[in-house]
């Protein structure tokens, strides 16, 4: 089975989503559309670094923050290297910051809204959606 026999399966096709945001609509010719949704989730996600969002791990003691790092983890690759950079990792400092809610909130939005496009990639590829 080669490359492009992969491709055919729907459901590998929405797995290079987690790779990089978008991957699978340029995969499937979309590159305008893949183009369009790297920009607006990569934005959300640096955003969300800025505004001093944390970024949560599976095996924090709050309920709370094992969810929002159940979310995050919908961005795959950019989620895993913050995570092992320990880049905004949850600390006293950083939770009593002001903007910690808003930058969480753009962390979590951005990994459920790359969810979203795993899903939508996998329509296009059933056939479900068709665009002209």
């Amino acid at each position: 089975m080669g490359f492009k026999d992969k491709l055919k399966n729907p459901y590998i096709i929405a797995l290079p989503t987690l790779i990089v945001p978008g991957l699978s609509h340029y995969l499937l010719g979309k590159k305008i559309r893949a183009l369009i949704f790297f920009c607006v989730i990569m934005l959300t996600f640096f955003f969300g670094l800025l505004l001093n969002g944390g970024i949560f791990s599976l095996t924090h003691g709050n309920w709370l923050y094992r969810l929002g790092a159940l979310a995050e983890l919908g961005l795959g690759v950019p989620y895993l290297v913050s995570l092992i950079a320990g880049i905004n990792k949850p600390t006293l400092e950083l939770i009593s910051s002001l903007m910690f809610g808003y930058g969480s909130t753009f962390l979590i939005t951005a990994g459920l809204m790359n969810m979203l496009l795993m899903m939508d990639a996998f329509d296009i590829a059933i056939g479900r959606k068709v665009y002209i």
